[in-house]
């Protein structure tokens, strides 16, 4: 008999038959499954993030700030930018105190974002600021939407950096209900002054660019 033969006849059997010696059979099934997600998710990012004239993947040396981070790739250490958002600062210097929530920011994005940790970063119209810093929209490697992840739990406010708006209605909507909510910096956000100007400030961003744009 041929290994076709004996397949076609295996296959032929009723599932009751060979349930009963293969209680299990089906967990192999499940396991390709899972690591076919992965694989699509990864092929995706791939194609899109990875194309080096749209982005790259790097490594996570340290975070920052909440929406600031310092990644490696091939040996060279990159800052990175995250647009779309801005989180409340959680570093004095000398034109900005800490704001309330700044801590609470950064300690999520050092808790997700750690060391070693592979992510994907996707530019927009422009790969740099006038600081050297790259600007970026940050994916894991499951697909996850960092920058998204951010406003939507109430970390950061949603801010436009034209002309890298891709993004900018989606992060928009998000931060909307995470504010309709009450998640993370909204719960006090009425009570600090800081909180209030620098939302002000990402809306006049956004009308600006209904005006002028």
């Amino acid at each position: 008999m041929s290994i076709l033969d004996w397949f076609s006849s295996y296959a032929s059997l009723p599932y009751h038959w060979y349930a009963q010696y293969y209680p299990y059979s089906v967990l192999p099934v499940l396991v390709g499954l899972y690591f076919l997600y992965g694989f699509l998710i990864n092929s995706w990012l791939w194609f899109t993030v990875l194309n080096p004239f749209r982005g790259m993947v790097a490594r996570v040396v340290r975070v920052a700030d909440g929406d600031t981070l310092i990644v490696k790739r091939l040996g060279r250490r990159y800052k990175v930018r995250l647009i779309g958002v801005d989180t409340p600062e959680s570093l004095r210097s000398l034109y900005q105190s800490v704001m309330p929530f700044g801590k609470e920011a950064s300690e999520y994005t050092k808790k997700r974002l750690r060391k070693g940790k592979r992510v994907f970063l996707y530019y927009d119209r422009e790969a740099r600021d006038k600081f050297g810093r790259l600007l970026a929209y940050v994916y894991l490697s499951r697909g996850e939407f960092f920058n998204a992840t951010l406003v939507r739990k109430g970390y950061a406010f949603a801010k436009e950096y034209p002309p890298n708006v891709r993004h900018s209605r989606y992060l928009t909507h998000l931060e909307k209900k995470a504010r309709f909510r009450r998640r993370g910096l909204w719960t006090i956000y009425r009570s600090h002054d800081d909180l209030r100007h620098r939302y002000l400030q990402s809306r006049q961003h956004q009308k600006f660019r209904k005006i002028y744009g």
